[in-house]
């Protein structure tokens, strides 16, 4: 939509929170029709990304005229495209990976697919794009990658992903409802060069609230509200919203969220202008009166020119990404939409270095994996069962463990990742890891020594030492403790020995128990 009115502000609302069911396994993919109705009126509010305001506007929307008007006159033969390198800061509590907040590789990989997906057109229900939007819904020339290195250039054993342990990064307890402590706390401590990576942290947000993101920035600006920093710049979902596998909840269950959010990162406005009738500066998208929630289920087209006459002649755009629908409902960018990303790659201060970086840490040309694997140090006993934790780099696809002398070896599943092996004799072993891909294998081989770790016997003086401990007798006498049927006809005897027959201010750091059996009552030889 193309009007003069710009708006300023900031909003800093959260999503109304809900129960939500874990997802487990992908869903099939749902006609809007087939899901209630949730009208803009009853309408969550999905993020927290601040409006910019009026200065961030007319530097972004100049820039934006500017662009479109080169691509028009053909100074540009062809839309740019780029590629972004991404790392994922994932925030978690101290669960085992796939647990909780700590999310699975998988839910991460997933999310990037759905980027790709959503900003080339080709995503979830993009099919069920009305006749009279489809000659503008747009393939924006912007792709993902899951970076390969760290900052200073070593590889990453997981592309893409960095594992915090808030407790061991000194982070309060979650769930973080707070804006202000995550840019101010979370995100300087872990932030990876803006101008290299586009930065998304996934941890447990409070609040309802599903995600917010970061404006791009430019040379002159002054400071610009909802602009990124190199201490904030980047993206913050919920990770109940992040990917369309594992630990997602629906109805936020598509990897939308965060497509919606990058939107925000690349420059777009929400699709109402953040007013009822507002402005997106966007020219092919109409306008709207609000944001919609739910899944419009009214045939199209919907609301016709509710803002006056001509400004939605076809209806509103309730399936753009920029909206507030479900997942499910959202699935489209416009080609105006895409040119200020395109504008926002050329021009953003934390953007225009991406597409060179993406060179050095988007690796296209895979690479046979290098094996590796650790165990725990120390005594390993025979017949106890000891884990292998494979730490290969490269991506493998496969492996399989091998043992040598094989006899009495067990291995859980030789083609695991990471299996435990019991060992039934004591000896030295060498333990060997394969890790394939499709460009090759490698082998580590390391050697691991077993040790019967017999017990002690029980008897009573080799198991003391009397070098180092001291025994003292305070009290005998009496029966002690019978166990069992005996010749009394119960089942126990004991003895009480009073406080007074121990030394004051004595700390018992330590007990031994001594047991013996009578015979008949009358005395006699005892064990």
């Amino acid at each position: 939509m193309k009007k003069t009115l710009l708006i300023a502000g900031v909003v800093a609302s959260f999503c109304f929170g809900s129960a939500f069911a874990q997802k487990i396994a992908k869903k099939t993919p749902l006609h809007p029709l087939q899901k209630t109705t949730q009208t803009h009126n009853e309408v969550p509010v999905r993020c927290a990304t601040p409006v910019p305001g009026t200065e961030w506007d007319t530097w972004f929307n100049g820039l934006v005229e500017k662009f479109q008007q080169e691509m028009g006159s053909s100074k540009l033969s062809s839309m740019p495209s780029y590629t972004i390198p991404v790392i994922v800061h994932v925030i978690h509590n101290g669960e085992a990976v796939g647990t909780g907040s700590n999310i699975s590789n998988a839910q991460v990989n997933s999310q990037i697919t759905v980027l790709n997906n959503d900003f080339a057109g080709t995503g979830l229900n993009n099919a069920l794009c009305p006749s009279a939007f489809t000659s503008i819904k747009a393939n924006t020339g912007i792709s993902f990658c899951m970076a390969t290195k760290n900052p200073s250039g070593v590889t990453l054993a997981t592309p893409g992903i960095d594992r915090v342990n808030r407790n061991t990064a000194g982070f309060s307890a979650p769930p973080y409802s707070s804006t202000t402590y995550i840019d101010g706390t979370i995100k300087p401590a872990t932030i990876w060069n803006p101008t290299l990576y586009c930065n998304i942290w996934v941890l447990n947000l409070g609040g309802g609230l599903l995600g917010y993101a970061t404006f791009p920035t430019g040379t002159g600006l002054s400071g610009i509200t909802g602009s990124g920093t190199m201490t904030t710049d980047g993206v913050v979902i919920g990770y109940s919203y992040f990917g369309d596998v594992g630990t997602v909840s629906a109805p936020y269950d598509e990897g939308r969220t965060t497509t919606h959010e990058i939107g925000h990162w690349l420059g777009l406005r929400h699709i109402n202008g953040d007013s009822n009738c507002g402005s997106d500066f966007v020219t092919d998208t109409p306008t709207q009166d609000a944001l919609h929630g739910g899944c419009i289920s009214s045939s199209t087209p919907y609301h016709v020119n509710t803002c006056g006459a001509g400004t939605s002649p076809n209806g509103e755009m309730t399936m753009n990404f920029m909206d507030y629908t479900d997942d499910d409902c959202m699935y489209m960018f416009t080609n105006g939409q895409s040119a200020r990303f395109q504008t926002c790659m050329a021009n953003g201060t934390h953007r225009v270095g991406l597409q060179a970086s993406s060179v050095n840490l988007c690796n296209s040309t895979p690479v046979a994996p290098t094996a590796a694997f650790t165990f725990s140090g120390g005594t390993h006993c025979t017949a106890t069962p000891h884990t292998f934790t494979n730490t290969s780099s490269g991506t493998p696809t496969s492996y399989l463990w091998a043992v040598s002398p094989s006899a009495g070896v067990t291995i859980t599943t030789a083609t695991s990742a990471s299996p435990t092996i019991t060992f039934t004799n004591p000896g030295t072993y060498s333990v060997t890891l394969t890790a394939t891909n499709a460009q090759g294998s490698d082998n580590d081989v390391q050697t691991f020594v077993v040790s019967s770790c017999a017990g002690g016997s029980c008897d009573t003086i080799s198991n003391f030492n009397f070098a180092t401990h001291t025994v003292s007798l305070y009290g005998s006498g009496g029966f002690g403790y019978a166990s069992g049927h005996n010749d009394y006809l119960d089942k126990a005897k004991a003895d009480f020995f009073a406080a007074s027959s121990y030394p004051a201010g004595y700390l018992i750091n330590q007990a031994f128990y001594f047991f013996a059996k009578n015979t008949d009552g009358s005395g006699g030889a005892s064990t």
